[in-house]
């Protein structure tokens, strides 16, 4: 797999056992973290991996000449590379020193043996000679004796263990020892009897004597010396643990090198009372002494934690929740030969040189006192020193009152200002967000409930052990919440004792941008969050990066897809073996693309929260709290709480702080808030916040809601009044009654009567006349061409509606809109008919919401529309009779100036037939002839400003009209209402007849 032939080139530069590739090849084998490439030359065959540098040209490959001449390669030699895709771990590698010199080296070096190897090499192949550097000029060469399991090459990782045998020591030693170097895996290698370095003394004599019986352990005590040698390799090179860290003070009783762990949270088989290397993510080393503290102090969860000076933090470069490791160092060697201070004022050698040792001498009466090169010591208040400690490549010492006697102390004369040290302070525990939120019962269980669940799954606390996915969907429209529920939960989390980092990712600002950024961005934020972890990632605004997208293959649709398909590919790759949850937020579900939410299938949120609108207590809470920082006056807030019906929190906010704004602009220096500048707000923010809903709410104190009288009926349909009356405005007026039916109330009304008669106009007379929020729909305005897009139309009306509820969703020709299904050949009526009936009738329900649709061709719609339980109640609108005729004319003329010998009557009794739309034409005709024959009479400038209408100009006006519906239409209309109400038997074929729009 991927062959290709190259020529070697030597570089004695390369101090490692891989190969390096020319780029284009780099970039073909790159993406295999698992494989490694094989080398066949002259009938040998030979494993390595390569590096991410290249090779400067595209047909050589580049590898250390040392480690060439090991394997059989010259310069100019040339091989073919293979690539193999998938190598197994290697369990354990045995190894063997080629020389003497190597094993006393390797002696010498055991700490970084083992780091050095897993830095410098990833594939080892049996019976290979392997170079490790442990500097840049010091290598040693092993043996590969045998790989477990037994294969003939393998891949090496921080689980493997490394097992080097000093087979070439002199006979002296018989070849009965064993130094064993683990990697960086934990051991439970018991502690057995050895004593940790705080429990001895500490002189320079017997470390040095202490370290020369290492040395030549087995010429006395061989067994028993070389055991205890072992396990003290073994702690040293084999045991390890990552902690996150958090800043702390520096407090006057503790160094700078001291931290804190929790008692329960440290591995019970390492020592707390032996010398740690803390070790950053980036390679910066000091070495520190463990405190432990009570498990109070500290949550015990899966995820521990250690609390180190907020100093040592700026000396390390380390950020609040990184992981460092902590190495045990069993063994001190103490080869130091001087230690100078550098005090951070100028002070005479003798009061420092005797304040250092003052301070020794108290803080080592139970422990040494650990020192690193270069650190901070207070001494007293204001006396503060930087230990050097000589030889300088030693990163450490421990001192204790013995070795201030063996070893010199020198004060020198140089000033070292420590000021940037000293002056760090850690972060004051302060609300990551604002804490001022307005407290609603609903909504502060919602967040207690999503704390439990990500405290619970990401094992914060110790009732749970088991990492779980715990990614949570949060829908709501703008201003619903959404973000102050997420900084909620935020503020609770991230702060003690559960630490958690989080990182937002706002899907607005990456909209329109390449999938290829998209990814590289959102997975730099989870590769952020695996190093901090436990960590949440939210994702505001989803449905505006991973929208949901149609049928067609349109270039948009290709990439909200795409977008989609990274979205959820790197959410499962990162949530599922890490402690990482993530919270998304979108307006609705809906919105969102079917490869990030999808009904069935393995769900890729696990939690979904969708956020309702404001009940008007709720309301009347959050006009209280937004009003208790200014001075008010006797303000009516259940009466606004009412007239803000349908308005979220964030409407809320606007509407207040507007109502401020006029508060101020009448007295800035003392303002004082009225019911005058609410009302006047509010007339300002239903422009916006209830932007496409016709809202007839009145602010006026002195009107009633629910008055029904008015002078201006609509005559003719006094009928039709009372039963809209009844399933609009009888809930509002006896609620006690309502609410206690256990059966649902009517929510759905069909007017149908011919053209003409008032339908539309009704219900928008209604709607002023009962101050009712209106929001009118033609029938085919809600269809797309799009797929998918009618469909959601529908479902954005109908939640807009319920947004705005109480409101009148009023739908215009609504044959046009659902027809009979099984007669469209596109099929798009037929889905939107589909999503009217789960909107009418499904789980949620209508509460709130009122439909009334209107047509003047009931036969068409769709039989299931009609079903009880959705738009049940049909209603129809007749043409007006004699009375009713005689009411309308009256009604609409009453702008007019009538001359007294006018009759209506008369025209009443010829107009059968006639709509209201038909006799408004007849009065609109009367009047234009009436001008025209003013005109005539005293022309232009002499025109009075009323005109008289007389009999006369009713009459011709009359004559030349026509009525809209003749007498067959009527009739067919009265036989096709027959039929729909079932009052008259249909004929056999009706059913099966083709329904159209026509």
């Amino acid at each position: 797999m991927f062959k290709r032939a190259f020529k070697v080139v030597l570089r004695p530069v390369v101090k490692n056992n891989f190969v390096l590739l020319p780029e284009s090849y780099y970039k073909v084998v790159s993406t295999y973290d698992n494989g490694c490439l094989q080398l066949q030359y002259e009938a040998r065959t030979h494993y390595v991996s390569w590096a991410p540098e290249g090779s400067s040209k595209d047909n050589e490959i580049a590898i250390n000449a040392r480690v060439a001449k090991e394997i059989g390669l010259n310069e100019n030699d040339f091989v073919k590379c293979t690539l193999v895709v998938d190598v197994p771990i290697l369990r354990n590698v045995f190894l063997t020193p080629v020389s003497k010199k190597d094993w006393e080296i390797i002696e010498l070096s055991s700490e970084h043996i083992s780091d050095s190897v897993l830095e410098q090499t990833r594939i080892v192949n049996s019976n290979q000679i392997l170079i490790v550097w442990v500097n840049k000029s010091i290598q040693v060469a092993l043996t590969v004796d045998r790989l477990k399991p037994n294969l003939t090459y393998g891949r090496i990782d921080h689980t493997t263990q490394l097992i080097i045998s000093p087979d070439v020591i002199s006979s002296n030693s018989n070849g009965a020892t064993e130094n064993i170097l683990r990697s960086k895996t934990a051991s439970n290698v018991p502690n057995g009897d050895q004593r940790g370095v705080f429990e001895q003394g500490l002189s320079k004599s017997s470390t040095s004597k202490q370290f020369k019986n290492n040395q030549n352990i087995a010429k006395s005590s061989r067994h028993d010396k070389m055991e205890r040698l072992k396990k003290d390799l073994c702690r040293e090179a084999s045991k390890f643990v990552e902690f996150r860290v958090i800043s702390g003070s520096w407090s006057d009783d503790t160094q700078i090198s001291d931290v804190f762990v929790n008692d329960i949270n440290w591995p019970p088989n390492m020592d707390p009372m032996l010398i740690y290397c803390l070790r950053t993510m980036e390679d910066r080393e000091y070495y520190v002494r463990i405190n432990l503290i009570t498990a109070g102090e500290f949550l015990t969860t899966i995820h521990p934690t250690i609390e180190i000076t907020a100093n040592l933090m700026k000396l390390l470069e380390l950020k609040e929740l990184e992981k460092v490791v902590l190495k045990p160092k069993p063994m001190v060697v103490n080869f130091v030969e001087k230690i100078e201070l550098f005090a951070n004022k100028k002070t005479h050698y003798k009061v420092v040189e005797n304040a250092f040792k003052r301070f020794v001498k108290e803080k080592t009466e139970e422990t040494p006192l650990l020192l690193n090169q270069n650190e901070v010591v207070r001494l007293e208040d204001d006396l503060v020193v930087t230990v050097g400690i000589l030889p300088e490549h030693f990163h450490y010492c421990a001192v204790d009152s013995q070795f201030l006697k063996e070893s010199k102390i020198y004060a020198a004369d140089v000033v070292r200002n420590v000021d940037d040290i000293l002056c760090v302070k850690p972060p004051v525990e302060t609300p990551i967000f604002s804490k001022d939120v307005i407290k609603l019962r609903d909504f502060d269980l919602k967040v207690e409930d999503l704390i439990s669940e990500l405290r619970r799954n990401l094992c914060l606390d110790s009732t749970n052990s088991v990492l779980r996915q715990a990614n949570i969907l949060l829908t709501g429209s703008s201003g619903a919440g959404k973000t102050v529920l997420v900084e909620r939960i935020l503020n609770e989390l991230v702060r003690k004792p559960y630490f958690c980092h989080f990182e937002i990712f706002n899907c607005t600002r990456s909209k329109g941008r390449k999938a290829e950024s998209v990814q590289k961005d959102l997975r730099t934020v989870f590769t952020t969050c695996i190093q901090k972890a436990p960590s949440i990632v939210v994702l505001e605004n989803l449905d505006v990066l991973a929208h949901v997208s149609g049928d067609q293959a349109t270039q948009d649709n290709e990439y909200f897809n795409r977008i989609a398909d990274v979205v959820h590919q790197l959410v499962v790759q990162y949530t599922t073996s890490h402690p990482i949850a993530v919270i998304a937020t979108a307006n609705e579900v809906h919105s969102l693309n079917k490869r990030v939410y999808s009904p069935r299938g393995r769900h890729l949120f696990q939690t979904i929260v969708n956020l309702p609108g404001l009940e008007r207590q709720d309301r009347e809470v959050v006009l209280k709290e937004l009003c208790s920082h200014i001075e008010t006056d006797k303000l009516d807030f259940e009466r606004y709480a009412l007239l803000t019906e349908g308005y979220n929190k964030g409407d809320l906010v606007q509407f207040i702080e507007r109502a401020i704004f006029y508060a101020y602009r009448l007295s800035k220096t003392r303002p004082v808030l009225s019911n005058e500048h609410l009302k006047k707000s509010l007339e300002n923010t239903n422009s916006y916040c209830l932007r496409g809903i016709e809202s007839h709410q009145t602010t006026d104190h002195t009107s009633d809601v629910g008055d029904s009288c008015d002078e201006n009926n609509v005559h003719g349909l006094e009928s039709v009044t009372s039963v809209l009356e009844e399933v609009l405005m009888w809930p509002s007026r006896y609620p006690k009654i309502f609410n206690e039916s256990p059966l649902r109330n009517q929510a759905g009304v069909l007017l149908y009567g011919p053209p003409g008669t008032g339908k539309t106009f009704l219900v928008s007379k209604l709607a002023k006349k009962w101050n009712l929020r209106t929001i009118s729909v033609k029938g085919p305005e809600l269809l797309a061409k799009y797929i998918g897009q009618s469909e959601e139309n529908v479902r954005n009306l109908f939640n807009r509606a319920r947004s705005a509820k109480p409101c009148l969703l009023f739908f215009d020709e609504f044959d046009s809109l659902a027809p009979k299904r099984g007669h469209d050949s596109t099929g798009v009526t037929d889905r939107v008919v589909n999503q009217l009936l789960t909107e009418l009738d499904g789980v949620e329900g209508l509460q709130g919401v009122t439909v009334i649709a209107a047509t003047s061709r009931p036969e068409l719609l769709d039989p299931a529309l009609l079903r009880s339980g959705r738009i049940d109640r049909l209603v129809e609108c007749t043409l007006p009779d004699f009375s009713a005729r005689v009411a309308i004319f009256e009604a609409l003329s009453t702008t007019l100036a009538l001359d007294e010998s006018v009759d209506f009557s008369y025209f009443a009794e010829r107009s059968e037939n006639y709509t209201g739309a038909d006799i408004q034409s007849v009065l609109t005709s009367a009047n234009m002839i009436a001008v025209k024959e003013a005109l005539e009479k005293f022309g232009q400038e002499k025109i009075p400003d009323r005109i008289l209408i007389k009999q006369t100009h009713l009459l011709e006006a009359f004559n030349s009209t026509r009525p809209s519906l003749s007498k067959s239409d009527v009739e067919r209309y009265q036989k096709t209402y027959a039929r729909f109400t079932n009052k008259e038997k249909s004929s056999r074929d009706f059913v099966s007849k083709r329904a159209t729009l026509a």
